[in-house]
């Protein structure tokens, strides 16, 4: 009964997007190069703004799946929900999620994370003789992605901080190995004051080598030169903090983090959202909406961001 439940809230929201806003909303696939393509989703009334959903960690592709197990529609529903509220956006699948479907050789110690900013710029400047007001909405990880580039471009009109960390790289891996594994403190600790100096760390136990093994060293250096509250204190456009109180992943603690830092942006927190953007009715549902496509997207989530672009224009 619930499944159907969740099958026909499902229906509902995409039918909503279909044809509560415009009969002739579309979705065309865009390449902004061979290997960085994404989805533009609009509708027939012609808009100035563009929301670029920036992914968030690992390989979520642009809708918000991934081959390690998110199944949620995330960002495509997402994408739906704004368009209904009168925006057009683009979702896109990070560049060696292309490679991987073309099975082209990825050079995993070549990585940095600067080339997320890279490739985020190239899709801004796609579409900025378009879009005159392009919003970044950073997801999770994709928030520092979006928030460095913010700092960078003039042609990007707000940033919007979706569920991201308020503590740097260094300190997130710290804080999740040490919840499972509290003896291996010391050890990471060590390991990541090396990284952070820029130094590469021969000396890596067996259980912490998927995490720390020499090809991924380099990226993880480069991710650890930034730090969220540093970033977002920069930030000269205006921002909004979007966290739920249902997140396992990113704690209210880290919107904390990001609001202080930032006093002029505003936060709101949304009642029953989890990390992938769905809402709850009990906790015990929460890892299963990873998964599962119909579980609705908050509904406060859309019309949350559209007020903000709205109103901060």
């Amino acid at each position: 009964m619930k499944a159907l439940l969740h099958f026909f809230i499902y229906i509902l929201t995409l039918l909503c997007a279909v044809l509560g806003f415009a009969q002739s909303s579309q979705t065309k696939e865009i390449a902004i190069d061979s290997q960085l393509l994404g989805d533009l989703y609009t509708s027939s009334t012609q808009s100035d703004n563009l929301v670029i959903i920036v992914p968030g960690s690992g390989p979520t592709n642009r809708n918000g799946n991934s081959f390690a197990g998110l199944k949620g529609d995330s960002y495509k529903l997402l994408a739906h929900a704004l368009v209904v509220q009168g925006l057009d956006v683009f979702t896109y699948d990070k560049r060696f999620i292309t490679q991987l479907k073309l099975n082209i050789p990825i050079k995993e110690e070549e990585g940095r994370f600067e080339d997320g900013v890279n490739d985020l710029a190239l899709i801004v400047d796609h579409f900025s003789t378009t879009y005159p007001k392009i919003t970044l909405v950073g997801h999770s990880e994709g928030a520092l992605v979006a928030n460095i580039l913010a700092n960078k471009s003039n042609k990007v009109a707000q940033y919007i901080a979706l569920q991201g960390p308020g503590l740097a790289a260094d300190q997130i891996i710290y804080e999740q190995i040490v919840k499972q594994l509290p003896a291996l403190g010391d050890k990471v600790t060590q390991i990541n004051a090396s990284l952070k100096k820029g130094q590469l760390v021969d000396d890596v136990l067996p259980m912490l080598m998927s995490l720390y093994r020499p090809s991924v060293q380099p990226y993880l250096i480069s991710w650890m030169q930034y730090d969220p509250c540093v970033e977002i204190q920069k930030t000269k456009q205006p921002v909004l903090i979007i966290d739920g109180d249902k997140d396992l992943q990113v704690s209210l603690q880290q919107g904390d983090l990001l609001s202080k830092a930032n006093p002029n942006a505003k936060r709101i927190t949304l009642k029953n959202m989890n990390h992938v953007l769905k809402q709850l009715e009990k906790d015990e549902d929460n890892m299963k909406s990873y998964g599962d496509p119909f579980f609705p997207l908050h509904p406060q989530l859309a019309s949350t961001i559209a007020t903000f672009i709205r109103t901060t224009n």
